[in-house]
């Protein structure tokens, strides 16, 4: 997680924000959406599509980044997004 966050994915240290408010809720949102490209990580694992964004004869990209380049070519080519990727808000009792 610690190189994703840094320069092999969100690039956090580009912020350049210091104050400690404004970093923790940007660290609130990178992380729920790290949490989200590990989830379409797993999507992709699972429905064995690694082909169409790591190479085939071996796997070079970890979870996230499988996630990362996944969602971006579904948005490259329109593409419709796993519903993995869609967090329901829904779920919590009451609403």
């Amino acid at each position: 997680m610690f190189g994703n966050m840094k320069v092999h994915g969100f690039d956090f240290e580009q912020s350049r924000l210091r104050h400690p408010d404004r970093l923790n809720r940007l660290m609130l949102a990178v992380s729920l959406v790290y949490i989200c490209l590990i989830s379409v990580g797993e999507h992709v694992i699972q429905h064995k599509l690694t082909s169409e964004v790591d190479r085939n004869d071996r796997h070079d990209l970890s979870i996230f980044r499988l996630g990362w380049d996944f969602l971006e070519r579904c948005l490259a080519l329109n593409d419709q997004i796993p519903e993995c990727f869609r967090p329901n808000f829904c779920l919590v009792s009451g609403s």
